[in-house]
This record gives structure tokens, C-alpha cells and sequence, in this order.
């Protein structure tokens, strides 16, 4: 298991100069034909998102103002705070910043012939189902996970095993990914 921060994580620009990444994770590690990754992206200005063929992309909005995703004929849609959403890495789609407000975005990549990714809102206690990944934000409240405690922005990712992850505050909210493997894999 796999400890961040995302106030304390090295920022990468894009090349395109719209925004900028923190990598959270990479499955598997340190290689360009990964599984599935996670990271947390700030949009800066209106662009077009990165091709990804053969993978399947989930964009959480976290902070900012609303951001349009506007694929031409395949689908407009706004995002909005703590709301998944799923579209597939081939499309050309262009993200249009709300009243020109950068936002910061939580981003699942998964390769399609490999895996999925399920990405929801918890807010209590719960124990992970899936045995072969998963990475957890802290939107808001304190939460314990094993030893250590996460506040608002941190987080972790893993491998394997199931884990439980206890609200230890009346209120709180974590965003949650959950691997599923496709059979072979």
C-alpha cells in the first residue's frame, strides 16, 4: 500500500500548457503499457484532453467551477463536484472551463482488455471488495485506514488485498476506486 498527500506530489505540465498532473499510481509500476493509473489533473484553460485508445477514462471534478465535456456528435456533458464520470479514451473530447475557473480533476485510466475501473462517493464506513486494486481520496472528515489516518487530500492506492476504511468523524466523504479484472487477467 501506497501513502500520498496531493499537496505534497511532484506536478508535471502537460504539453499542451492547459494544465498540469500529479501521478498517484500505475499499475503496473514504472512502465508506459500500464493497467490501470490514477492521478489528479488541473485543468488551467479550455483544451482538448490527451488520446487514450483501447482504455476507458472515469473524471471525478474536486475543485473549481463546472467544466464542460464536449465530444462533438458522442455526447456534452458537465461535470460537477464528486460525480463520476466514465467516456472512452478514443474520442477527441475538449473541456470548457465554467467562468474561466481552473479545476482540479481526480482521473482513472484503465485499459480496457485488462480491467475497469468503479469509481463512487463513500460516505461511512466500509470494507473494499476487490482483491487486486483500488485507490481512495479523503474529500472531507478524517478516516482510518489501518494504522494511519487520512485527512481532506490524502490518500492511498494498492494492489491487492481488501481493506477497511473507518469514518471516525459524524461526517465525511472519500472518493473511491475499485478495480475489477476482466477474466484472464
Amino acid at each position: 500500500m501506497e501513502f500520498f498527500d496531493i499537496r505534497k506530489m511532484p506536478v508535471s505540465l502537460w504539453r499542451n500548457g492547459a494544465g498540469e498532473t500529479r501521478k498517484i499510481c500505475c499499475f503496473p509500476p514504472a512502465t508506459r503499457d500500464f493497467s490501470w493509473r490514477a492521478s489528479i489533473a488541473s485543468i488551467a484553460s479550455n483544451g482538448e484532453f490527451s488520446s487514450f485508445p483501447g482504455v476507458e477514462r472515469v473524471i471525478t471534478l474536486l475543485e473549481g467551477r463546472e467544466v464542460m465535456l464536449d465530444a462533438g456528435p458522442a455526447f456534452c456533458h458537465t461535470l460537477t463536484h464528486h460525480q463520476p464520470y466514465r467516456f472512452t479514451g478514443e474520442l477527441s473530447v475538449k473541456a470548457l472551463l465554467t467562468e474561466g475557473q481552473m479545476s482540479m480533476d481526480f482521473n482513472i485510466i484503465t485499459r480496457r482488455e485488462h480491467c475497469q475501473a468503479n469509481v463512487r462517493v463513500a460516505e461511512r464506513t466500509f470494507t473494499t471488495f476487490a482483491s487486486r486494486g483500488g485507490v481512495v481520496l479523503v474529500l472531507s472528515g478524517v478516516w482510518q485506514l489501518g494504522e494511519k489516518l487520512l485527512t481532506a487530500d490524502q490518500g492511498a492506492s494498492w494492489e491487492e488485498g481488501t481493506h477497511t476504511l473507518r469514518l471516525l468523524e459524524s461526517k465525511g466523504a472519500l472518493l473511491f476506486s475499485e478495480i475489477i479484472w476482466q477474466p484472464g487477467h
